[in-house]
């Protein structure tokens, strides 16, 4: 069933108020390190191939201090280094929507919009908040798990293999526009953007998800707990222009057993060939 968008992973709060709490939660020794005035902050953002934005912020007077962004339901955390520099990249799957961020001293949040994704890509991305590595994976043309199109973090792709595959072969190719390790401290975001042929025919791009490199999954059956380790994830498709969001729960093989590699029922299939992704993740 469709749900509208709608992050279950980590409560979102709303407002300054609510980035002032997250930040004091989270690193109360930073907040009070500004007590004199602090200039503007000089933010430079860039649309990039593939629907995404780099954000480049200066502040001399705000190192190792965080910023905090909003991108819809989306909560993305960073910190400034020793010069108060920071670059950061957002990638646009919820559309083009403006990105809100907030600094430690600042009365009211900066603002700046997301890059206007192209119709001709497709972004399926998946958003937890649990600190558990997981990846999502995007199975070009029934490829083998492992193989060369098998998209994922351990084999990302890029934006210019995806374009040169295009137009090498007329058909749809993608990459992984966006990979995390699990460990960010707002949300953890996976992103698959696919760059669709007009006159490829019918095709599937299978996608699903599994478990990094880096998951705490053998050392939390180390602890001796028998449950199933259980995490939620939101499931989110741009596609022609239209996002349509699913609220999931990945859950792991119990403890002793052999865990599958990937799932394949959290995320749809995207279709090709004209047609909407669809498949028995979509609950339609």
């Amino acid at each position: 069933m469709w749900k509208s968008p709608k992050l279950m992973g980590v409560q979102v709060l709303s407002g300054v108020f609510a980035v002032i709490v997250v930040l004091v939660v989270l690193l109360p020794q930073t907040l009070s390190r500004v007590e004199a005035a602090c200039a503007a902050p000089i933010i430079n953002a860039v649309p990039q191939v593939g629907g995404e934005l780099q954000i480049k912020i200066q502040s001399p007077c705000r190192k190792g201090e965080l910023v905090v962004g909003r991108y819809g339901e989306l909560m993305i955390i960073e910190r400034f280094d020793e010069n108060g520099n920071l670059a950061f990249h957002v990638d646009c799957f919820l559309g083009d929507r403006e990105i809100e961020l907030t600094f430690e001293n600042a009365t009211r949040p900066t603002i700046r919009s997301c890059a206007a994704v192209e119709k001709a890509l497709t972004k399926v991305a998946i958003v937890w908040g649990d600190h558990v590595d997981l990846d999502l994976h995007a199975f070009e043309y029934a490829a083998a798990l492992g193989s060369d199109y098998d998209r994922s973090a351990r084999n990302p792709g890029s934006y210019d293999i995806a374009r040169s595959d295009y137009s090498r072969s007329g058909r749809s190719h993608g990459f992984m526009s966006t990979i995390s390790d699990g460990e960010k401290l707002g949300h953890n975001v996976e992103v698959y953007t696919l760059l669709r042929h007009a006159a490829e025919p019918r095709g599937l791009i299978a996608m699903g998800v599994g478990f990094g490199s880096h998951n705490n999954f053998l050392e939390y059956c180390g602890y001796g707990l028998r449950k199933q380790l259980r995490t939620d994830i939101n499931v989110y498709i741009l596609e022609y222009g239209e996002l349509r969001s699913y609220e999931r729960e990945l859950a792991a093989q119990p403890c002793g057993s052999t865990p599958e590699p990937v799932i394949g029922n959290l995320v749809p299939n995207i279709l090709l060939g004209n047609r909407r992704a669809i498949g028995p993740a979509n609950g339609e």
